[in-house]
């Protein structure tokens, strides 16, 4: 089992090596451009990344050098996890866990890695929901904002704490900020959070809209009812 479980860690850092180079690369435009068979000059010491992984907290100056005044550590929400990389700091949770690149990693594992384009609408892919119910029995599997945070990174291969960084800790505040929900009101905008997600992985669901009626007049049953009108007619002719 724990070979399998690196097995599947190493497949989706691995998808997402390259992707995420290239989705810096197309989003960001740094100079020079991120190369993706080669992660060294990645992490805070290039700006397009260093910006993804900043702090919510604090804006990159200072970083690189690993002052006292600014230890990158999992007790904090990086940049990369905010719709548009931005937060507000008066609001940290506003617009959490909503960024494209969240959205085009979690497609790219989840479903394909082409997927991934259609990030801006909605779409189909595997349950987000669910994902985050078994986050905290399955740590072993690292999961897409752990994955998409070791990409930017400058590091090459697989280490639980990178620095002042610890991966699982990192992943465990993300399942405590779903399931540790203060009260009612956080409750519903997690809900809204995820349905968000399911939106954007499955697309719009109409089923609520599926009335008898409407389904009266669809072809299966239709075809059942055409055939039981030839079947009496086969009856009555005998």
């Amino acid at each position: 089992l724990k070979r399998g479980a690196d097995s599947a860690r190493g497949d989706d850092t691995g998808t997402l090596k390259e992707l995420v180079a290239s989705w810096v690369n197309d989003e960001f435009h740094p100079t020079p451009l991120i190369k993706t068979s080669d992660k060294h000059h990645q992490g805070f010491m290039n700006n397009a990344c260093g910006k993804l992984l900043c702090p919510a907290e604090w804006v990159k100056a200072g970083v690189r050098d690993r002052t006292t005044a600014f230890i990158v550590s999992e007790n904090s929400w990086p940049l990369f996890m905010y719709q548009n990389y931005k937060a507000n700091s008066g609001d940290l949770e506003r617009n959490l866990m909503k960024s494209k690149l969240l959205v085009m990693g979690f497609k790219a594992i989840f479903t394909s890695p082409s997927s991934a384009d259609e990030a801006d609408g909605d779409g189909d892919g595997a349950d987000i929901i669910e994902n985050n119910r078994r986050a905290r029995r399955q740590l072993d599997q690292v999961k897409v904002k752990t994955c998409i945070r070791f990409a930017l990174s400058s590091i090459t291969s697989w280490h639980t704490v990178d620095g002042d960084f610890d991966y699982e800790i990192f992943w465990n505040n993300i399942v405590d900020f779903f399931e540790n929900a203060p009260g009612p009101a956080a409750r519903a905008r997690l809900n809204g959070l995820l349905e968000w997600w399911t939106r954007k992985v499955f697309g719009r669901n109409h089923r609520q809209d599926l009335t008898p009626d409407i389904i009266s007049k669809m072809s299966v049953n239709v075809l059942t009812a055409q055939r039981q009108q030839m079947e009496d007619s086969a009856f009555d002719s005998d």
